[in-house]
């Protein structure tokens, strides 16, 4: 059985530009992956590459625990993968400790330089959206690599060399290329001039023409970057060779980027979120990661009856669960951002009784007017959500910890600027921000002050790595990739288990839908039949088509069994020692 071939954006509004546009259409041509289950004594790493997986795979077989095969998954990632993540980015990383029954969230998000302005995409009061996704301004400071070595350095066994290995063999001996990744450099290509001189060239083309899936490419640049990392740690990476070719590469394309904002760059640990779902325990990250707004999605659908008596895929369903996306979109739209810039109400958001007040809202058979979704005194204009492309891993180990890692460059191929000699392709992460705070954007939305620029802080993002727990165990890790759609993915995912009792393959491959608020539109995939667009519009929903959404990552935890799948959409396999 083959996916369908992408060809419409999956939003159909200008402010996304065509790397959203052709982003959400490579959905990868392969067989649907089978899932995979064993023994809990495994382990299991489910991630979007093949490669990928086995990586992590191969440092539980030495003896390494969930996070060192955490680390090595997603060292793997950003060789196999450029277009969605690698050193250049950043994301969010949730741990469940199992001996000590706890969870610890850690933000490597990244960083807005410290010459960074509210007013630096707007040109003649304008904004110009290319300059926040494509060229020096659009990247922010990475922290892929600081966050890796933290995870590792603190709850890791082997080490930060050993996690590192299958990546450097990778990017040293090749890897072959998938059909993704052929497409995603093709149409680069024929979107974008690429100079022949541009080092980003030797990673797009082959031999002069555009990559073709199955050809071994090898990224000996990169290999070096990551034997430094492994050998002497972050610093080799914020100071130093690494830094000054970045920094040369980011300016020359325009950029503000310095090697003293390479060098003050931190993770962060958080205090994990939690929330509750039928009778279970949610762990995710708080903002600026998009947990919260998962969290609330969930708890608002926990306040109504489950949802298994209305049938998977039905427009009863469907129609709830877009509901319950709206009024958590609102809310993240009207006030969330970095906290330490902005005052983020999680608290009243991941409350309990206020998913409960929510949830009383929702009629079966009508919507409510758009205006009235989430709560409408929180301070603030809305914004709407922005971010893009990912990648999501997923792992279990023997002992029952589970890591629940989510890693961006944000849109495909990041800022299409490679730091020089490094090999490390770069985030455009500044597109994540709001770049025009009060002011109405060509579509009317309308710029949020909580997600503005500003030096130092880090960007709103939707990435949501989950851990559900249950009696003091981990019973479910997940996590996706595609921008606002890792919401409504990873909320869907966690229903088909719980509520629906799918197995890992159903959960992920199944059908899904995205709402997030604005733009007023449920988007819907072509799998979902007809009649149960009908009734969905019958119900107030202004359904529209969209082609495969996010792409997830799903482990079930059973006493003594372990279940994986990784999303047919993005062409994952998930893989056990």
């Amino acid at each position: 059985m083959q996916t369908r071939r992408g060809s419409a954006a999956l939003f159909r509004i200008g402010v996304w530009v065509f790397f959203a546009v052709f982003g959400v259409a490579l959905i990868a041509e392969a067989a649907f992956p089978k899932p995979l289950s064993g023994p809990v004594a495994r382990g299991m790493v489910a991630a979007d590459h093949a490669e990928a997986s086995r990586a992590g795979a191969k440092l539980l077989a030495e003896g390494g625990n969930a996070v060192d095969a955490a680390v090595a998954t997603a060292l793997a990632l950003g060789v196999v993968d450029p277009v969605s993540s690698g050193l250049g980015g950043g994301g969010f990383l949730l741990y469940w400790d199992a001996k000590n029954h706890a969870a610890y969230a850690l933000d490597f998000r990244e960083t807005a330089p410290a010459a960074a302005r509210p007013d630096m995409f707007v040109t003649a009061g304008k904004v110009v959206p290319m300059r926040s996704r494509i060229g020096g301004l659009a990247v922010a400071v990475p922290g892929e690599p600081a966050g890796l070595a933290a995870i590792e350095a603190r709850f890791g066994k082997l080490g930060l060399k050993a996690a590192a290995r299958p990546a450097i063999a990778l990017a040293r001996d090749g890897f072959f290329v998938t059909p993704y990744l052929a497409r995603a450099a093709t149409r680069v290509l024929a979107q974008v001039a690429v100079p022949s001189h541009d080092p980003l060239r030797n990673l797009l083309t082959s031999r002069g023409g555009p990559l073709a899936a199955g050809q071994k490419l090898a990224r000996p640049e990169l290999a070096r970057t990551l034997s430094r990392l492994a050998a002497r740690g972050p610093d080799s990476f914020y100071k130093g060779e690494t830094a000054r070719a970045i920094v040369g590469a980011v300016r020359a394309r325009g950029g503000i980027l310095t090697e003293a904002d390479l060098a003050g760059y931190r993770p962060i640990w958080r205090d994990a979120l939690h929330g509750r779902f039928r009778g279970r325990d949610l762990y995710t990250v708080p903002p600026p990661a998009g947990g919260l707004t998962t969290v609330e999605t969930l708890q608002i659908l926990d306040a109504r009856p489950p949802l298994g008596p209305l049938g998977a895929g039905s427009s009863a369903a469907d129609h709830e669960i877009a509901e319950a996306l709206k009024n958590a979109f609102a809310d993240r739209a009207r006030s969330l951002g970095d906290p330490a810039f902005v005052k983020v109400p999680t608290a009243h958001l991941a409350d309990p009784a206020y998913a409960r007040q929510l949830a009383g809202r929702i009629s079966d058979d009508k919507v409510e007017k758009i205006t009235d979704y989430g709560d409408k005194a929180l301070a603030g204009p809305p914004d709407a959500a922005h971010d893009h492309g990912t990648s999501h891993l997923c792992v279990a180990d023997g002992a029952g910890d589970v890591v629940a890692l989510t890693t961006t460059i944000n849109l495909y191929f990041g800022a299409l600027v490679q730091g020089g000699d490094s090999g490390v392709l770069l985030n455009d992460e500044m597109d994540d921000f709001a770049a025009q705070p009060g002011a109405p954007n060509q579509f009317g939305l309308i710029g949020g002050f909580a997600n503005s620029v500003q030096a130092g802080k880090r960007p709103l993002s939707s990435m949501s790595p989950l851990v559900v727990v249950k009696d003091g165990r981990a019973v479910m890790c997940a996590g996706a990739s595609g921008g606002p759609t890792i919401v409504s993915g990873t909320v869907q995912a966690v229903v088909n288990v719980i509520d629906f009792g799918m197995d890992a393959e159903a959960a992920v491959s199944s059908p899904r839908i995205h709402d997030q608020w604005i733009p007023d539109a449920l988007y819907v995939e072509d799998e979902i039949p007809r009649d149960v667009r009908d009734n969905l519009k019958k119900r107030g929903q202004k359904v529209m088509p969209a082609d495969e959404q996010s792409a997830v990552q799903v482990i079930v935890l059973d006493p003594d069994h372990l279940e994986a799948a990784s999303d047919p959409r993005k062409g994952g396999e998930p893989a056990a020692p």
